[in-house]
């Protein structure tokens, strides 16, 4: 089972390319959206078992499936199931969002 916050997933382009580093540092700006938005999702859902489903990500992110793949580790290749306990709990608290928002 993973670590929780989930934590993005990138790598970065260190040379001197100016195309290749656009496109490293879009791609860490993607990754950092997607598991910001992952993190929410696991917060806000007071279920123990979740599954993230890659696609339902992709389209509240506006992004591809392979996008969101590639942005969060360790899933299966559709998703990914998490178990959150309440150590995780404490650890997501900073992306719960007010219940009397709204």
């Amino acid at each position: 089972m993973p670590n929780l916050p989930i934590s993005p997933r990138y790598k970065r382009y260190r040379g001197s390319k100016e195309n290749l580093q656009r496109k490293s540092h879009e791609a860490v700006r993607v990754a950092h959206l997607v598991a910001d938005h992952v993190n929410r999702l696991i917060a806000n859902n007071p279920a123990e078992m979740q599954m993230i489903i890659f696609a339902s990500v992709a389209y509240d992110l506006k992004l591809t499936t392979e996008q969101v793949r590639s942005a969060i580790s360790n899933g299966g290749y559709n998703g990914r199931t998490i178990r959150v306990d309440e150590n995780d709990r404490r650890e997501l608290a900073r992306y719960k969002t007010s219940d009397s928002a709204g």
